[in-house]
């Protein structure tokens, strides 16, 4: 990602609709399928710090991210704070009851390599809670200014989540309501780009009045209600929740 866009969502993380509704989400999937005594947390990519508050419960933390920008960002120290890469974590296996990939796969070129070091750390009796970016058809300057690879279908994750070794215990669109809008947005911001092919893309989140603000984060709060009791068929992102397969570990 480029730093300029860590700069710009951290001073968003707060008090934006987004980042509020996911966090009530990340929650309700820990609450459902995480154990409070599946100690500690490993949250992989973990940027700035936006999702400390959520993984509390589930703590001690440990933040790891490649960017030091990002960990020099964090206000409030979780346990420890590393600087690493996803695909080659150093810690033991069967370290973390709950590792957290949140917004990060679709960063990396070896996704598969990140997953199964996910699962690799992850004790069996413990999860992997994951966030991705969804349809290739959405890829805008969003994409390009936080240095995304790819956009994923929610059935080639799933295949790529077994070909890794690990199961999945739930797998769902999310941001389902403001889709329609990505539709319309998204295609305008690539013809916005290719005519000024020397403007520094930007992530296009940007701070919402009040009480839009509001509104959406209910919104999305609402679709965490959905989340936990069905699996929403579209949305402009992907959450899953995955454990160890362990026939797969036994053979």
């Amino acid at each position: 990602m480029h730093d300029l866009a860590y700069y710009d969502l951290h001073t968003l993380e707060a008090s934006h609709w987004w980042y509020r509704g996911m966090r009530d989400i990340y929650g309700r999937l820990l609450r459902r399928f995480a154990s409070t005594s599946a100690r500690p947390v490993l949250d992989v990519g973990c940027g700035s710090g936006g999702n400390l508050q959520v993984l509390k419960p589930y703590g001690p933390i440990i933040g790891m991210d490649l960017s030091l920008t990002a960990l020099r960002l964090w206000q409030e120290k979780p346990a420890g704070l590393v600087q690493a890469s996803a695909d080659a974590l150093p810690f033991a296996a069967g370290s973390f009851g709950v590792v957290t990939l949140l917004g990060l796969i679709e960063h990396v070129q070896d996704d598969l390599s990140v997953l199964r070091e996910a699962g690799r750390v992850c004790r069996r009796d413990g999860i992997v809670l994951l966030n991705t970016s969804a349809y290739k058809f959405l890829w805008s300057q969003h994409d390009e200014a936080n240095r995304h690879v790819r956009r994923y279908l929610a059935r080639d994750l799933a295949l790529k989540i077994r070909m890794a070794g690990l199961k999945v215990l739930k797998i769902s669109y999310a941001n389902m309501f403001i889709f329609p809008a990505a539709l319309i947005v998204r295609p305008v911001q690539r013809i916005t780009q290719r005519l000024k092919p020397k403007s520094t893309p930007r992530v296009d989140m940007f701070p919402v009045c009040e009480p839009f603000n509001g509104w959406l984060t209910y919104l999305l709060k609402f679709e965490g209600w959905l989340i936990e009791r069905l699996n929403l068929p579209f949305g402009v992102s992907i959450l899953a929740v995955l454990a160890p397969d362990q026939e797969e570990a036994q053979s």
